[in-house]
């Protein structure tokens, strides 16, 4: 299946094409073959949800055409438009300074920061003036400081309903997937705003997403069922999509230390992936209006 236009790519790396690739679709995860973590003694093969969806990994350049359409034309829109630059040389320094590079795990993360508060602080007056610069003046916020193992296919899992003193091996990933920040109508979701995500950790990770909008997706399952009578709304229609249209490209950004992302994440299917990394992913996550102008 050919990509139609949809959301946009603006990328504002030094790496051009290099880091964007394509494949051709996804696979329930019970018919993929699965990554074994092994990781600080850890070793095992994550779990999923059951009704998960993985990237295929017959990953591939793009062609003339398909750069083409991911191409950003016109006014950025907040809603239909992806981005990838360079956080500030300064904030990155002082995030070097702080050696998040040698963490092992979430709590080593936290007391890098608890251990520097000098060095903290300054971050978070530097982050805020490249946050400043990104909002337009709209609002934002924190959303979270994090970590993920290395070799995961994809990284996003609902915690919030595991007991309590769950292990990383009781984890269950969700695979492609649309945010919920907001129960609201598909035809509302790009006034949402989007995520920025600064990536902390020693080596690349990626960002997987499909170059459709929620409405874009609502109006392919409109050709093959009554999305009415099916009750189709930002719960399950990743069920849905997934069920009739699982030949749709997945595109993946690889994204470097110290680069970010914005991306309308509860307008697109996306998720992040740390598959190929051997140490600690970590990441600084904000949600706001956050613009892709220099």
């Amino acid at each position: 299946m050919k990509m139609i236009r949809g959301i946009r790519l603006h990328n504002q790396t030094a790496d051009g094409h290099t880091i964007v690739s394509i494949n051709t679709g996804v696979l329930h995860h019970a018919g993929q073959e699965k990554q074994a973590v092994n990781y600080e003694g850890l070793s095992f093969v994550p779990g999923f949800e059951e009704g998960a969806f993985l990237p295929k990994k017959n990953w591939r350049s793009l062609n003339s055409t398909e750069l083409n359409i991911l191409k950003p034309v016109g006014k950025h829109d907040i809603g239909k438009t992806i981005c990838i630059g360079e956080i500030p040389d300064e904030l990155k320094t002082l995030f070097e300074q702080l050696h998040l590079d040698t963490c092992r795990n979430r709590e080593d993360v936290f007391a890098r920061f608890r251990e520097h508060p000098t060095i903290t602080t300054a971050i978070n007056t530097l982050t805020d003036q490249f946050l400043q610069s990104k909002s337009n003046g709209h609002p934002y916020k924190f959303h979270y400081l994090g970590t993920n193992l290395p070799d995961l296919e994809v990284t996003a899992c609902d915690t919030t309903v595991m007991r309590t003193g769950y292990t990383e091996q009781d984890k269950k990933y969700m695979g492609i997937h649309n945010d919920g920040t907001e129960y609201v109508s598909p035809y509302q979701l790009h006034k949402l705003g989007n995520r920025l995500t600064i990536n902390l950790g020693r080596e690349p990770r990626s960002f997987l997403f499909l170059n459709l909008t929620m409405v874009q997706a609502l109006n392919k399952l409109k050709q093959v069922i009554d999305v009415d009578e099916h009750k189709i709304d930002i719960i399950n229609i990743a069920d849905y999509f997934f069920k009739y249209f699982p030949d749709y490209p997945v595109v993946k950004i690889t994204q470097h230390p110290y680069q970010y992302y914005i991306a309308p994440t509860d307008n697109c299917f996306h998720d992040g992936s740390t598959l190929g990394m051997k140490s600690l992913d970590i990441i600084l996550v904000y949600f706001g209006m956050f613009t892709c102008k220099m």
